[in-house]
């Protein structure tokens, strides 16, 4: 037989090719592991080829080189299997390393195990290299049988583990198979001198190539990287000079005489441009075909991650990656699940096209959902379809997967759980995904899955900020931004907006005799009996501890009055299945006011509807009330009300005058203005069109405006002159000592919203909370007005009585900036028509 050095050759060539091509792709334990393995081929084969030449030093030196990478090959093949499968063990592996350097060690010095080989040349002067092997030759088949049945070993535990990657350890099995049959082979008679071992080798190696990208773990356009290019341009270059060389150098030699001794030059400049040539021209194809593909992919993915990081809305982000994808790969359908809840089924949320059927539900525990929450990377139907998870799913599953031809599955998932399925169909022309496909879906898994737990923190975050902790209904704050949106509804379409106030009775003893906690579930049950009640009529929130809010938008007021007394009728009969309901029975009393018809704005109709609120307590609770500009209707249960209540007010007249006296002791002035604010403050609302309730609570805010200047300083209170800015102060704090005074009088604290806010200017330079316009409640702005009115009347030890004609100009010139634009003009009118009489210290003008 001859040499058969050109097997060795192509083994090399490829050998280094492949490795070159490992050079360029990102490294991982199994990219390593199989570049290890390259390198033993290439000092195996490279030994080899090197060896049949007889280069120097001899032909022993090359068979030791050789045998180091066969040797040490075995080694190589069980780390690479170690790291396909993912072992961490490392006993193993260090014990099958230090066991190939040990036979290199014994072979090299002894030639133990196999002797170099005999060099034999033919009668043509060919050389063949034939090996005489003994018994002790069986020792490097037992080691390569241990280590190939330890291989095997993992490879199959792995996949009774994982059946996914059947078919891809399938390579990796054949190649095996045939690197040990073709080392059987080689010591058989019939094949002596002819490399079966190399050829195999060679074989085993493209079964590896071809399971890693199996699994992808590169792209195949890594074989035409910048290293692969220059391999190729090299051995492109050497096949054609092989053959250009002898007629190159006799052309010089007999056409370009006069550069004839430097023909070898020539030859070698023009090789050496051919390389540069044919890379260049290799690398714009390359340039062209691939890169501007992979330049397109990028800005596509960078477009997608600044899209999804502008937005914080689950819709717009699902959007996104649809859009992204159908443009990017070309797939026919792209189809996003998401569960509406942790635990839910995952349903189809989006879609490429909006005619696409979305009936499609995967449950939680599905064996898709779960190996996509296992794994966390791309699924494709090819390989799943081959494993016993695939076959336990139900057939309804099957069918419907089956139905939107469903090849890919993309996970969407956070640090802990699954977010999200994509659902890929076949791509065009039913081609493959391949490992760029998988490479792009996995970065836009990445940035989606950041993008939409994000959007689920932000919708957890503000849905919390809006929402009650204990009852889940709407929060205070979210509760005013819902009246506004809705107000503006209702007013674009000429429509009412009815808002009920309901406020749980004596809870605080309910609390003393059960114990908070027992509370908290009443409140919980409160509020599930209003949402229930409500249902998608309108909104529901906790507007206070026990005060809740409904707002009913297009409602008016008699079909808001039927839903407030139905929720009232369903809490009272709420713990009749108690053994102490008498004790434990709970009611509320509830206010129910609309707009247009019972209040101007926004501000009147929480006002309002607090006054109704006010008025049920006062006169026996749990009822309901209507707010209404004329006559207001309660609604109660007969047995419940108190057959003595004759008036609602003159159980707190005594507290009241109480207290004006009590301030008559110790400023004669601020009792007599008491009584003139009240007279004008009851006659301008009375004039403004607010119920006698309402009216009734004026005068008594009125009567108590002023009770906190109790604890101001005399010579602060009398002071002839202007005050400092210190004692200034100092009398601004009457309206808190008004507060601290009042709120100790719970049967009176429905007059503070009207005592706190007097001294509020309507351009909200007042104080003490210094709030502007219709933020000041309706009951302060009137209170205000005739505060003023009374003071610039009345004669101060710092000042003489104005003229009536002078503080009527007053007013008008204060409408707008310090008094309500409305309430004042309605003021000076009622003065000058007479129907206020002005209670002055100085006589009329007019």
């Amino acid at each position: 037989m001859g040499t058969y050095s050109f097997i060795p050759i192509i083994a090399l060539f490829c050998y280094i090719f492949l490795f070159m091509t490992m050079l360029a792709a990102k490294k991982d334990r199994t990219i390593n592991a199989f570049m290890l393995v390259l390198g033993c081929m290439i000092l195996w084969t490279g030994g080899s080829f090197l060896m049949r030449m007889q280069m120097w030093p001899n032909v022993k030196f090359w068979y030791d080189v050789s045998n180091i990478g066969l040797y040490m090959l075995g080694y190589a093949f069980f780390n690479y299997a170690f790291a396909f499968v993912g072992c961490k063990k490392t006993f193993w592996k260090h014990f099958w390393f230090l066991t190939g350097v040990l036979m290199n060690v014994i072979n090299i010095s002894t030639g133990f195990f196999l002797r170099y080989p005999e060099t034999v040349y033919g009668a043509g002067g060919e050389v063949a290299f034939v090996y005489t092997p003994t018994w002790r030759v069986a020792f490097l088949f037992v080691y390569c049988a241990a280590v190939i049945a330890h291989m095997f070993a993992l490879l199959f535990r792995y996949m009774k583990r994982s059946e996914i990657p059947r078919r891809q350890f399938t390579p990796v099995l054949l190649g095996i198979f045939i690197l040990f049959a073709g080392h059987v082979l080689f010591i058989l008679p019939f094949f002596q001198g002819f490399p079966t071992d190399i050829l195999s080798g060679l074989l085993n190696a493209f079964c590896m190539f071809y399971a890693l990208y199996r699994r992808r773990l590169f792209k195949l356009t890594l074989l035409v990287s910048r290293g692969s290019c220059y391999v190729l341009s090299a051995g492109l270059s050497v096949l054609i000079f092989s053959n250009l060389f002898a007629p190159m150098e006799h052309f010089i030699t007999t056409h370009m005489t006069a550069f004839a001794q430097y023909n070898t030059l020539i030859v070698a400049l023009v090789f050496a441009l051919s390389i540069f040539l044919i890379y260049f021209i290799l690398k714009k194809f390359i340039d062209s075909v691939f890169v501007r593909e992979d330049i397109a992919r990028a800005e596509k993915l960078k477009e997608f991650s600044l899209a999804a990081s502008k937005s914080l809305h689950v819709d717009e982000i699902l959007s996104e990656l649809v859009d992204v994808i159908s443009r990017t790969i070309s797939v026919q359908h792209v189809y996003v699940c998401i569960p509406a809840h942790e635990g839910a089924p995952f349903q189809i949320a989006r879609s490429s096209s909006p005619l696409d059927d979305r009936s499609f539900s995967l449950p939680a525990d599905s064996p898709i959902a779960l190996w996509l929450q296992e794994h966390n990377e791309c699924l494709l139907m090819s390989d799943f379809r081959w494993t016993v998870a695939y076959k336990s799913m139900w057939e309804q599953e099957k069918k419907q997967i089956a139905d939107l031809g469903i090849e890919c599955f993309v996970p969407l998932k956070d640090e802990k759980s699954l977010v999200g399925i994509v659902l890929l169909s076949a791509k065009e022309k039913n081609a493959a995904y391949t490992y760029d496909d998988i490479s792009f879906l996995s970065s836009v898994d990445s940035i989606g899955s950041i993008a939409v737990k994000n959007s689920h923190l932000y919708e957890r975050a503000y849905l919390e900020a809006r929402t009650d902790e204990l009852t889940g209904l709407f929060n205070r704050k979210y509760f005013g931004e819902i009246l506004r949106k809705q107000y503006q509804k209702c007013r674009s379409k000429n429509q009412s907006l009815a808002l009920i106030i309901l406020n749980v009775d004596d809870f605080k003893l309910y609390n003393q005799l059960y114990g908070n906690r027992e509370g908290d579930i009443a409140l919980q049950r409160v509020a599930r009996i209003i949402r229930a009640c409500v249902g998608e009529n309108g909104f529901v929130a906790r507007y206070s501890g026990k005060e809740f809010a409904v707002i009913l938008p297009y409602y008016n007021l008699m079909a808001a009055r039927d839903l407030a007394e139905n929720i009232r009728r369903q809490i009272l009969a709420m713990n009749k299945s108690a053994e102490d309901y008498t004790l434990k029975v709970l009611t509320v009393s509830g206010g129910v006011c609309s707009i247009p018809y019972a209040a101007s704005n926004l501000q009147q109709l929480i006002d309002n509807a607090d006054m109704a609120v006010y008025h049920v307590k006062r006169s026996g609770k749990n009822a309901i009330k209507v707010y209404t500009n004329g006559n207001s209707a309660v609604q109660r249960d007969p047995v419940e009300e108190s057959p003595d209540k004759q008036s609602i007010y003159s159980e707190y007249a005594n507290t009241i005058y109480a207290l004006t006296a009590a301030i008559d002791t110790k400023d004669h002035y601020t009792f007599n203005h008491s009584k003139n604010v009240a007279y004008y403050a009851t006659e301008l609302a009375t004039a403004a069109g607010l119920n006698p309730d309402h009216i009734e609570m004026v005068r008594e805010a009125a009567l108590l405006h002023d009770v906190g200047k109790i604890g101001i300083p005399e010579h602060v209170l009398n002071k002839p002159g202007r005050l400092t800015g210190e004692e200034y102060a100092i009398m601004k704090g009457h309206v808190e000592n008004s507060i601290g005074i009042i709120r100790h009088l719970p049967s009176l604290d429905y007059v503070i919203p009207a005592v706190i806010g007097h001294h509020e200017r309507y351009d909200g330079h007042g104080y003490p909370r210094r709030i502007a316009g219709e933020d000041i409640p309706l009951s302060a702005r009137i209170l205000g007005i005739a505060d003023a009115f009374d003071a610039m009347m009345s004669r101060r030890a710092y000042k003489e009585p104005y003229p009536v004609a002078r503080a009527l100009d007053i007013l008008d010139q204060e409408a707008g900036r310090q008094f309500d634009p409305q309430l004042a003009p309605l003021f000076i009118q009622l003065v000058k028509s007479g129907r206020i009489q002005v209670h002055s210290d100085a006589e009329p003008e007019y």
